[in-house]
């Protein structure tokens, strides 16, 4: 008994380890989000042809995104300005989206990774490093070509989803603002103008001064985007230091998004009409299908009341003929008209072969 007791609870112990485990890779589970926007400006720095993303969130991890021209490296720090790399004990890359649609590269390196095509995985090599994760430096990096470079500067939104803890978290970033910034980190300088001095008339001649034209400041570029939900409006931009802009740009994104919110509400409306319509219909063919029905039951009915009453009849028929016959029957005699009834005459009476 004590070694059945101690199967049972072996197999109950290895049952809730796969429950649980089965729980830590079900896809459905709830994911954390951060959603990183246009106000989030890029910082470019030309001379080291680099552009940097930074947001931070509540758990005081700081995400840099950084572009170099050659590749897309996600750097995750315990502080804003990101000189302390966030070390992770794992670190796993689950998705890499731009606009809905899983990034083919990723879906490349998913496909050229050791041992699995799940997710990329901390520890597990990628054909030709293609993609890299380094916990301990809290990095992934991907390595561009044409075509994800140009997806990333005809996109509008991108999302990362990483594990680096239990729950997965969701990096939704508004990449409305990436083609500006790749034309400003690869701008090359204007050169400058040569301008000759005016000479004065009772002065020699002299060679002629060279005066650098004033540098001009860049001006900053931000962008006012909608909410990750509504992809299809475009992220207006502003200038950086113009408080005014910044209002007329966010008013504008606003009008579109109450636009789209319009919109929406008339195609439920419709689409809740045609279900209404649907339904009505059903409801009606249902009511004519269940009129048919007992139209098909009453008919049953009646035929079986008047098949029963043929029945009733035919035996009255029958009983007077026996009665009729029995009298000749008695007599020993036979009639053609009782041959149909001869099983009910006596063992004397036969059938007669003339009354066919």
């Amino acid at each position: 008994m004590f070694s059945r007791l101690f199967v049972s609870l072996t197999v109950l112990c290895i049952l809730s380890f796969n429950v649980s485990a089965r729980n830590n890779d079900n896809p459905f589970a709830k994911n954390e989000t951060l959603t990183i926007g246009t106000d989030a400006v890029w910082k470019i720095d030309k001379k080291a042809v680099l552009a940097v993303k930074s947001s931070g969130e509540s758990k005081g991890i700081y995400y840099h995104l950084q572009f170099d021209n050659k590749q897309l490296e996600l750097m995750m720090s315990s502080d804003a300005q990101g000189d302390n790399p966030k070390k992770f004990s794992q670190l796993e890359i689950k998705n890499v989206e731009v606009d809905g649609k899983q990034l083919p590269l990723f879906k490349w390196c998913l496909s050229n990774q050791e041992r699995h095509n799940r997710f990329l995985q901390q520890g597990l090599k990628v054909k030709k490093n293609i993609c890299v994760i380094d916990s301990g430096e809290g990095t992934f990096i991907m390595r561009l070509n044409k075509a994800t470079l140009a997806a990333l500067q005809n996109g509008r939104r991108m999302s990362i989803m990483l594990k680096p803890f239990r729950t997965p978290l969701d990096l939704n970033y508004d990449i409305s603002d990436f083609k500006g910034m790749y034309t400003a980190l690869n701008a090359k300088p204007e050169p400058a103008i040569a301008v000759a001095a005016p000479v004065p008339v009772s002065a020699p001649v002299s060679a002629p001064v060279i005066v650098k034209a004033p540098v001009v400041k860049p001006v900053r570029k931000c962008w006012a985007g909608a909410p990750p939900q509504y992809r299809n409006i475009k992220s207006v931009g502003y200038n950086c230091d113009d408080a005014a802009g910044k209002q007329r740009a966010e008013m504008q994104v606003s009008k579109s998004v109450n636009q789209e919110k319009e919109k929406q509400r008339k195609l439920a409306a419709e689409k809740e009409k045609q279900r209404k319509l649907v339904e009505q219909e059903k409801q009606k063919a249902l009511a004519e299908k269940e009129k048919q029905e007992k139209l098909l039951q009453a008919e049953a009915a009646a035929i079986a009341a008047s098949q029963a009453k043929q029945a009733k009849i035919s035996d009255e028929i029958s009983m007077k003929m026996i009665k009729v016959c029995e009298k000749y029957w008695n007599k020993g005699e036979h009639r053609c008209y009782c041959q149909k009834y001869i099983e009910h005459a006596p063992a004397s009476i036969q059938e007669s072969s003339t009354c066919d």
